[in-house]
C-alpha cells in the first residue's frame, strides 16, 4: 500500500465564513455604537456591564495562557490538539490590556474607595 500524494492542498475557509464575517463585523459595529450611546446616558450600568463582560473575556485568555502553560511545562501530547486554539486565545491579552482603559475611566463610578473623600455622602460606605 501506497500513500496517496495530494499536491493541490487548500486549507482555505469556505466561502460562506467571508460572508458571516462580514455580517458579524456589522452586528458588532452597530451594538458597540448602542454600548457608547449607552455609556453617556446612564454611566453607573454600562461600566458594571463593561466590567463583567471585561472580567468575563479576560478569564478565557488567562485560563487559555494559563493551560498553555502547563502543556508546556509537562510536556505531554495531551494538549497537542488543543495547543493551537489556546495559543490564538493567549494572544488576545493585549487586546484585553487595551480594553481596560475604559475601566480606569469608571473607576470612581464601580467602586467606593476610588472616590475622593469629599464626595462621599454616606459615612458608612
Amino acid at each position: 500500500m501506497s500513500t496517496a500524494h495530494v499536491n493541490n492542498l487548500d486549507l482555505t475557509a469556505p466561502p460562506v465564513v467571508k460572508i458571516i464575517q462580514r455580517r458579524s463585523l456589522v452586528i458588532g459595529l452597530i451594538f458597540a455604537v448602542i454600548a457608547i450611546a449607552g455609556a453617556f446616558v446612564r454611566p453607573d450600568e454600562f461600566f458594571r456591564g463593561y466590567l463583567l463582560g471585561f472580567m468575563a473575556w479576560l478569564g478565557v485568555t488567562l485560563g487559555s495562557m494559563a493551560i498553555l502553560m502547563i502543556r508546556h511545562l509537562t510536556g505531554g501530547g495531551w494538549g497537542m490538539v488543543i495547543r493551537r486554539i489556546l495559543g490564538a486565545a493567549m494572544r488576545c491579552i493585549p487586546l484585553m490590556a487595551l480594553l481596560f482603559i475604559p475601566i480606569l475611566f469608571g473607576l470612581p463610578r464601580l467602586y467606593v474607595w476610588a472616590r475622593p473623600l469629599d464626595s462621599i455622602t454616606d459615612k458608612h460606605l
